[in-house]
């Protein structure tokens, strides 16, 4: 036991640590007894009405809707299997638990926000990292529990480190130093406690901070880590206030890079995750903000309010157009602007205006607002739907309609000026237009430049992950993929009682058939056979090459005789058809040795080893057959 572990159980023996309460801790205890059942579950489930109805959500959510409607709870718990009920109940129990606390500096109820659009953005991420998107969902929704476990366990020091503001690599430090631990390392721990499989808590471990991680640039973990990390980046996009959320767009961009996702993919798929985020915050009640700028937002910054107290009484060159009603108070204006070394155009104030508005492309506008002209608010919204998104608009109002600032600024005004403004109060506004107009320049500038370099990394990123995790001849995945992904259904199966089986697969007498008629034939058989082993297999079983002419086909799930019956499948179907390229075509069959997990059996290599020595014997007794583990004679 290493000294992380350590002091993990030390905290977990003493009681410190969130943990599940209620109906979730029964569901967690009961689907971890090897006898429990479907029928246990869902009578636990069902004594608690808001988890009942979670549940249910999920099921129909999973998979993004491709599944028929779920209306009963049997039917939810039956689709999403007892283990990955456990890990949803789990998250949920948190949320309902410990969304406040004694941390004064911990904000729970941003936390747990934040963490739901980490969880479902990983959700939608998983097909990037090629692991299921339940886990994924667990596992982004509590990949910064740690955090939450420091509020928790040590409300008053937390919060005096909190109220540092420190990040990264020393708020890593800070915390190490006074509690021996730090949030990421506790929050693996913790999800290895709760059954989540090691490939998922190493990546919650390192996706905070993946410079520091070790692994392998187009790995499954690597992708997982980067997978949680653009998770984490949508996250925080929607959790930020107004001011400062567009200061990650860069960040958005070169973290979907890194997974190899383009850039016309980040908008739609942030928008999923919003829709998602939001009907979820609503029915789990934390607060979530309407977005429906993400579009806009990923493609230039919002513009960031200013104090009035740094005035600047200089001004760089900036395009300046009013739209007021008053003649003589717009000259008025254009004399005092043009004082500051601006120039600043009347347009006109009727629809003719607007025309004038895109021609000229001003970055402000002054708007008269007055409610004596009832059409003033609409017109406003109209400059504003017309114009770029970061025109800068101030509205010019009378001095005793103040009280309506609130609904003029948001109506699309940046800012408001009364018609009493004094030259410095002007300038003040100006000031502050200015400003924005350089800093946005500048983001814009950031995220074109993050954008601009990050396609041909995605690019790069796709075929270093494809290319790492794919056999080339076959286009399976490979026999590196094929363990990582076993080795994490054998921790679902084993840790929950679960069936799962494993069929060995090999072509008979492929040797011969390269020796006779040469390598573009050998290679075109093995192309089409491993298509219909796959195309034979269920939708939720994982087929790879294991070398040579074998295969390997993992059943999660799957008992003796659904194993069987699907080998049977396969051989037939290889049985009847015919191989090879042009005027080549030849029978093929296979042999096929099937194993089913059993108490025994202590990890994935006895599994693969079981199906091996059936595989053995269905060649040993005339080939072109299926051989059950433990069985004294072969399927036919």
């Amino acid at each position: 036991m290493n000294d992380i572990t350590r002091r993990f159980e030390e905290l977990k023996t003493g009681g410190m640590l969130p943990s599940p309460k209620g109906v979730a801790l029964a569901v967690l205890e009961t689907a971890g007894r090897a006898n429990s059942s479907i029928r246990d579950i869902s009578r636990l489930i069902q004594v608690d009405p808001a988890m009942s109805g979670r549940i249910l959500r999920y099921a129909n959510a999973a998979y993004l809707g491709t599944q028929r409607r779920i209306v009963s709870l049997s039917q939810a718990v039956t689709f999403l299997g007892l283990f990955r009920v456990r890990q949803i109940a789990l998250g949920f129990s948190l949320i309902d638990n410990y969304r406040r606390g004694g941390c004064v500096a911990f904000d729970y109820e941003a936390y747990w926000t934040c963490s739901l659009a980490t969880g479902i953005a990983a959700q939608r991420l998983a097909v990037h990292a090629q692991t299921p998107p339940d886990e994924s969902f667990t596992c982004g929704l509590l990949s910064g529990v740690g955090r939450l476990a420091l509020a928790t366990a040590f409300p008053k020091k937390y919060s005096e480190i909190l109220q540092k503001n420190l990040s990264g690599p020393d708020l890593t430090h800070a915390e190490r130093q006074q509690f021996g631990i730090d949030h990421a390392e506790l929050s693996a721990e913790m999800l290895t406690s709760w059954g989540l499989p090691a490939m998922f808590t190493n990546a919650v471990r390192h996706h905070e901070n993946l410079a520091e991680a070790t692994f392998v640039p187009g790995s499954r973990a690597y992708a997982l880590s980067s997978v949680l990390h653009f998770a984490m980046r949508i996250g925080q996009l929607l959790n930020l206030d107004e001011t400062r959320r567009w200061q990650i767009v860069p960040s958005i961009f070169n973290a979907a890079a890194q997974i190899g996702m383009a850039e016309e993919d980040v908008p739609p798929l942030v928008e999923e995750v919003v829709a998602s985020w939001q009907g979820w915050a609503k029915d789990l009640k934390l607060p979530s903000k309407a977005y429906s700028d993400v579009r806009t937002l990923l493609a230039a910054p919002p513009p960031e309010p200013h104090n009035d107290d740094d005035v600047v009484h200089s001004l760089l060159p900036i395009r300046v157009a009013l739209i007021l009603q008053n003649p003589q108070r717009a000259e008025t204006l254009a004399s005092i602007i043009s004082t500051l070394g601006v120039q600043a155009n009347q347009l006109d104030p009727t629809d003719l205006g607007l025309d004038q508005l895109k021609n000229e492309a001003p970055d402000v506008v002054i708007l008269d607002v007055s409610q004596s002209e009832p059409t003033s608010l609409a017109r406003l919204q109209e400059v504003k739907k017309s114009a770029d998104r970061s025109l800068h608009i101030i509205a010019l109002i009378p001095d005793d309609e103040e009280a309506r600032a609130t609904s003029i600024l948001s109506a699309g005004a940046a800012d408001y000026l009364l018609y009493s403004y004094t030259a410095s109060a002007l300038i003040a506004r100006l000031s502050n237009a200015q400003r924005l107009i350089a800093l946005q320049s500048a983001v814009r500038a950031e995220r074109e430049l993050a954008v601009s370099s990050s396609g041909d990394w995605a690019r790069s990123n796709r075929r270093l992950l494809h290319d790492a995790l794919t056999d080339p001849l076959t286009q399976l995945p490979n026999r590196r993929y094929g363990l990582d992904r076993f080795a994490q259904e054998w921790a679902i199966a084993s840790s929950n009682g679960l069936p799962i089986a494993c069929l060995m697969l090999d072509i008979d007498h492929f040797k011969k058939v390269n020796d006779t008629y040469g390598h573009d034939v050998g290679d075109n058989v093995l192309q089409q056979v491993a298509a219909m082993i796959e195309q034979s297999c269920r939708r939720n079983d994982i087929v790879y090459r294991y070398g040579g002419e074998e295969f390997c086909v993992i059943c999660p799930g799957a008992a003796s005789l659904e194993a069987l019956n699907l080998a049977e499948r396969i051989t037939s179907v290889i049985r009847a058809a015919r191989f090879g390229m042009n005027e080549t075509k030849l029978p093929v069959t296979i042999s096929i040795g099937v194993a089913v997990r059993t108490p025994a059996m202590s990890d994935v290599n006895t599994l693969i080893a079981a199906a091996d020595r059936a595989l053995y014997a269905a060649k040993a007794n005339g080939r072109d057959r299926v051989v059950v583990a433990d069985m004294a004679q072969p399927a036919r």
